[in-house]
């Protein structure tokens, strides 16, 4: 492990903190984990600079019920798989891209604004790129568990209450949130390129004044229309090694199943979707070999689940927006502009080789 890799416990804290409440001021992430705000802030400077971390925001899960949000799997021709990749980092739509092995080269997240973009970007924009032979399509339709509810668990419970009570009253979100109006698309993927901006520099990048943006945020983080995230590498998170499941589950016992699921601390994606199975699970592992009896166990416990296809992710080239290192670290912001008209591009020259 490179030296850069390794994270004490202060930044272990700082981080569970942030993944509780992402804006939350340094004074308030400073009295919760035992340092000054000062620390505090240096400490997460040094985490983005070595990439180990991030904040980023995006549109809150239950809209992909109305914005499709589907996993891709790609095959593709044998000297394929690095042009491929390399033409989908810039991609607005392809939030997430991760080079697997087992019966994909490459699983790519796609997000877009409705069904018919998301018809469009496949048929004119996915499955024309060079070294693509094949995709297969799992769209979701219910989101149980997503990235940002992950937890390192650095923290004992009195800290998190604190941190959680700090937020304030929280509305109750929409059962399906509105989505977002054009005008709020813009503090979408302002908030999206720096979780923690103030609200004077998201009006800078979208062109609006900050009493404007101070009313729109706290509308859609009220409405639930929008979720702020704290990221993490995987060497940060002690959790190197990623494996996505695709399961048949009666659909009877779906709900269950997957809210089962969800509560495993390996979970980092849990999805109910149509497609060849009915339910995806992402889990994120030690090690390889924690895969088998972590599947024995589901198995043991679920009788009614079968597992029907297994990939082991070998590289995260780009998560949630932001392409990474050959080490799992965030390099560079690419917005999730999942509004943009996937025909307004074609195959993109990459900005940066991906070092293979």
């Amino acid at each position: 492990m490179d030296e850069n890799d390794q994270l004490d416990e202060i930044e272990y804290a700082l981080l569970n903190a942030l993944q509780i409440a992402p804006r939350a001021s340094w004074k308030l992430i400073g009295e919760v984990i035992g340092v000054s705000p000062v620390t505090a802030a240096r400490r997460w400077e040094g985490l983005l600079r070595r990439g180990h971390a991030w904040v980023t925001a995006y549109c809150a899960a239950p809209l992909m019920r109305t914005m499709p949000y589907a996993l891709v799997t790609v095959t593709c021709t044998a000297g394929g798989v690095a042009q491929a990749a390399e033409a989908l980092l810039d991609d607005p739509h392809a939030v997430t891209v991760s080079h697997t092995v087992g019966v994909a080269d490459l699983v790519v997240a796609v997000w877009v604004s409705d069904p018919n973009m998301l018809s469009r970007y496949l048929m004119a924009r996915l499955n024309r790129i060079p070294g693509v032979l094949t995709s297969r399509v799992s769209v979701a339709t219910e989101m149980f568990a997503e990235g940002g509810h992950w937890r390192l668990r650095a923290l004992d419970r009195t800290q998190q209450r604190t941190l959680t009570a700090r937020r304030g009253p929280q509305r109750q979100p929409r059962a399906v949130p509105a989505v977002p109006a054009p005008a709020d698309r813009a503090l979408v993927l302002a908030l999206g390129a720096d979780g923690r901006a103030s609200y004077d520099e998201i009006a800078a990048r979208a062109r609006t004044s900050t009493t404007t943006v101070r009313r729109r945020l706290h509308r859609q983080l009220g409405d639930g229309t929008l979720t702020v995230r704290c990221e993490l590498s995987h060497a940060a998170a002690g959790r190197p090694v990623q494996a996505l499941l695709w399961i048949d589950v009666p659909p009877a016992e779906l709900d269950s199943v997957a809210r089962q699921l969800a509560a495993l601390p390996q979970t980092r994606m849990c999805a109910s979707v149509i497609g060849a199975s009915n339910l995806v699970l992402t889990v994120w592992l030690g090690a390889v070999s924690e895969l088998h009896p972590l599947e024995v166990r589901l198995t043991e416990r679920m009788p009614v689940i079968r597992i029907a296809q297994r990939l082991l992710t070998l590289r995260h080239l780009k998560l949630m927006g932001r392409v990474l290192d050959e080490h799992g670290r965030a390099e560079r912001a690419v917005p999730m502009d999942i509004w943009r008209d996937p025909e307004s591009f074609g195959t993109p020259v990459p900005a940066q080789r991906i070092a293979w």
